[in-house]
């Protein structure tokens, strides 16, 4: 049995219960799609007491309404028994206390705190980071790293980690590590500026895959699919502007990018947005296109199964049309 208890300010709460979301499956967890296996009653004070029989395992999890999720990605062991006490009148709300969340969220907590939250360094990262060159910067985010690392091994140190949130910190420092090198040339590139750079840039894709199935409990790994994807297909835009012919559409452009430079999990997941931003993209929202924006999507399906042979993609899509 594992126990997590805590308060919220009832004026956020539509409703009686409190519910306990898990990730069920790795589908689930690219999709931010959680099912409630437990609940509790909200007493009208706002605290609650979620009591899980079955929790064999580390994992994720959420709290919130049927509405709302007000705690996200918090990590529970078997057996443990957490105190998430949640002050605030808007979102997001921040937690009252570090004190009996846990060692795992209160060390994300204190990284979260030193690496992202801090004045400081939130100036650096978000604002003067823009401003530098590609070897610079290569050379900043490196750092950062390497810093992020020797924080992480200091805070448990002579301490046995938990298998599952090691493998969840150590993939998630490193995708994070390759998106933001990735998302800087994205930015470069929108504001029209020459990026000098060599190979030693794309250092990250000798570190990490796009083929990593461990990789799924790290939201920054489904990040760098999408980017990955994203940056291929700018390549091939510029191809096609200079030798003046029309590009395809995007949606099939990125079908071709994925199933020559992808395999296994990686191609899945890529499918998988292609198809979830068609599903969704404006042509989907005008009645007259919607025949004709159907018969593209089953195209686009029917390309992402012969390259997967994953028939979950077919249940998926028809599930959203």
């Amino acid at each position: 049995m594992a126990i997590v208890e805590g308060q919220i300010n009832p004026v956020f709460t539509k409703g009686k219960y409190i519910y306990f979301y898990q990730f069920t499956d790795s589908l689930s967890l690219f999709f931010y799609e959680k099912k409630a296996t437990d609940s509790c009653i909200l007493n009208p004070d706002g605290s609650f007491k979620i009591e899980i029989a079955n929790w064999p395992k580390s994992g994720f999890f959420d709290l919130g309404t049927r509405e709302l999720v007000f705690a996200r990605n918090y990590f529970l062991e078997p057996g443990d028994h957490l105190k998430l006490i949640f002050d605030g009148n808007e979102m997001p709300l921040k937690l009252n206390t570090y004190k009996g969340i846990g060692k795992y969220n209160n060390f994300l907590q204190v990284f979260n705190d030193t690496f992202y939250r801090s004045p400081v360094v939130k100036r650096n990262y978000f604002v003067i980071s823009n401003y530098m060159l590609a070897p610079d910067y290569a050379v900043y985010i490196g750092k950062r790293k390497k810093e992020q690392f020797d924080f992480y091994k200091n805070y448990f140190r002579n301490q046995e980690i938990d298998s599952t949130f090691q493998t969840y910190f150590e993939k998630e420092t490193e995708y994070n590590w390759a998106n933001d090198k990735t998302y800087f040339l994205w930015k470069k590139r929108t504001r029209h500026e020459e990026v000098p750079l060599d190979t030693s840039y794309f250092d990250f894709l000798q570190v990490i895959s796009t083929d990593d199935p461990k990789a799924l409990i790290c939201p920054g790994y489904t990040r760098f699919i999408e980017l990955y994807i994203n940056e291929l297909y700018q390549l091939e835009i510029q191809k096609k502007i200079f030798k003046l012919s029309l590009a395809l559409q995007p949606s099939l452009e990125k079908s071709f990018l994925a199933k020559k430079h992808l395999q296994g999990t990686g191609l899945k997941i890529a499918f998988y947005q292609i198809l979830r931003d068609e599903i969704y993209s404006v042509d989907a929202h005008l009645t007259k296109n919607r025949k004709m924006h159907f018969a593209f999507i089953d195209s686009l399906t029917n390309i992402a199964y012969e390259a997967t042979k994953d028939s979950a993609i077919l249940q998926y899509v028809n599930s959203q049309k």
